[in-house]
């Protein structure tokens, strides 16, 4: 690793994050980075307009990056962004991925990476299914109430198979502990023998679209579980940032 690029990076990001400026003090403590190796990393930016620096002696980013950013919009459109985060988890995992966001109580599959095995869940971008009755479905609803979730389904849930969540009460009280676990999942519930794993992907702290992995039964092993949740969480921390270009 380039250590000088690596620095760089380090800024950027901390000041991404952050979302307002910092000063110079603020940022090395952040960093655990000397003062005086930081400071011609700031002086450089600011020059280039990467950055910039306030009155107040405080490090923002600057119109240089936002004009980076523009152009990396335009390159990419946003399911070409989405694809590119989920290519990595198909090929570490082996099983398919998913975006996908709420349109009524549906979720709507707006990009996918298919697993390369010849068995796996075969849902086409575009298509909708009930969202109570799916992970990635589950990982749109999880900020609901129960009075929203009524409102979204006033009638029967209907089955799609026997494990389907079949009420409003049960629904909400997965939810809740989905909620404070920070992922979902579903067995069977969407199509028999399918499996998934969903977590949401926000934006200013809402909701904003979900990713999911589908595994089918056989496959899967109850070890890769933890490192099949993190690296979600990571993904959609990820896709969150990127997708606010």
């Amino acid at each position: 690793m380039h250590k000088p690029t690596f620095r760089v990076i380090q800024v950027l990001e901390l000041l991404c994050s952050a979302g307002e400026p910092m000063r110079l003090s603020q940022i090395s403590s952040a960093l655990e980075m000397p003062k005086s190796t930081l400071l011609p990393i700031l002086q450089t930016m600011v020059e280039n307009r990467y950055l910039r620096r306030d009155a107040g002696e405080k490090y923002g980013l600057g119109p240089g990056l936002m004009g980076l950013g523009a152009a990396a919009k335009a390159v990419h459109s946003p399911t070409d962004t989405i694809r590119i985060y989920l290519e990595p988890l198909v090929q570490r995992f082996g099983e398919t991925c998913y975006y996908g966001v709420l349109e009524g109580g549906a979720v709507r599959y707006l990009e996918k990476v298919d697993s390369t095995q010849p068995l796996r869940m075969l849902t086409t971008i575009g298509h909708q299914l009930p969202a109570y009755a799916t992970g990635l479905g589950k990982a749109l609803l999880m900020d609901k109430t129960q009075e929203q979730l009524k409102k979204l389904y006033p009638e029967k849930l209907e089955q799609l198979t026997a494990n389907t969540v079949k009420d409003i009460k049960s629904l909400y009280q997965q939810l809740q502990k989905m909620n404070q676990l920070g992922y979902c999942w579903e067995i069977e519930e969407s199509m028999e023998h399918i499996r998934c794993f969903a977590v949401p992907v926000k934006k200013d702290g809402m909701i904003e679209g979900a990713i999911s992995m589908a595994i089918p039964i056989f496959r899967y092993r109850e070890e890769l579980t933890q490192n099949i949740l993190q690296a979600l969480q990571e993904t959609a921390r990820d896709l969150s940032m990127a997708l606010k270009l």
